[in-house]
């Protein structure tokens, strides 16, 4: 992997494979970027896959106890203004969305033609007035017991979470399945893991969701453990140019799950932002 240094002095890993449109793929919580393997396997003929590991996960430096959730997605822009990057493609899956959200939101000029999203909410929890976050409605409280399991045994901890983010589609794929997650999940430390899941349960971006722009993609799983697909209709209907795809027998990782199906969706999506922001600037990107 290489490696950037960001202005707060620590290392952001990247892998950058491939020719053609920019894809940049951001992962989840408390994996890495390994996770996207089977979408740089398939796809970088045909484009260049960008893949950073976010700060505190896999190959990059820690997320300190003062660090902020924003750090999250300046290090994203970071990495664009780094290599330059233009007419992108931004993928990105559970945490990875909502840093997406927060990217788009405070950084109006980067050259973003298209966005899709994972399985993914802009609130974690749920009250009166909001009932698209987890699945189970969780409170602060049980949010507080996460974060001291991470802490005492985040090996243990991995493995109540990986089964809970596959589906029926991944089929007889799901023991390898369940050993990557696991694995990616082991190159992390569990003091990053717990301040980036503190901060992670404290963000509202609902109100952004109007602000953006670019067309997206709404991506759920039909089996997700966490998040409803309804909350992806509502996403949908606050993002000016958003569509949804559902993936029936996916759960909370439609990339893993079927990525040949995912792969598929993700090529014609973004070459059809392509075709469309050539048409709009008068010229053919690639």
């Amino acid at each position: 992997m290489r490696t950037i240094e960001l202005k707060n002095g620590k290392q952001l890993a990247y892998r950058d494979q491939g020719q053609g449109p920019v894809m940049l793929l951001v992962h989840g919580w408390g994996v890495s970027g390994d996770l996207f393997d089977d979408q740089v396997r398939g796809l970088s003929d045909r484009f260049r896959m960008v893949v950073p590991d976010l700060p505190g996960h896999g190959a990059s430096g820690d997320f300190p106890d003062d660090a902020e959730f924003s750090s999250l997605a300046n290090a994203i822009a970071e990495l664009i203004g780094e290599l330059q990057l233009e007419a992108i493609c931004l993928v990105g899956w559970s945490l990875g969305a909502m840093v997406s959200w927060d990217l788009l939101s405070r950084y109006k000029d980067l050259d973003i033609i298209g966005l899709v999203t994972i399985d993914m909410v802009p609130r974690l929890l749920n009250d009166g007035n909001w009932l698209f976050g987890l699945r189970e409605g969780r409170d602060h409280h049980a949010f507080d017991r996460d974060v001291e399991m991470i802490l005492d045994d985040w090996p243990a901890y991995t493995e109540l979470l990986a089964p809970r983010w596959l589906g029926q589609g991944a089929g007889e794929a799901l023991p390898e399945l369940l050993a990557r997650v696991k694995a990616a999940a082991n190159t992390n430390q569990p003091r990053s893991m717990a301040n980036i899941w503190k901060q992670l349960v404290e963000q509202d971006l609902s109100s952004e969701l109007a602000n953006i722009q670019v067309p997206a993609l709404v991506v759920m799983g039909g089996q997700s453990a966490l998040y409803k697909v309804p909350a992806g209709e509502w996403i949908v209907r606050q993002m000016p140019i958003a569509r949804l795809e559902v993936f029936p027998e996916s759960g909370h990782a439609p990339n893993l799950d079927q990525p040949q199906r995912f792969n598929k969706l993700l090529a014609n999506f973004i070459s059809n932002q392509i075709a469309q922001s050539a048409a709009k600037h008068g010229n053919h990107r690639t």
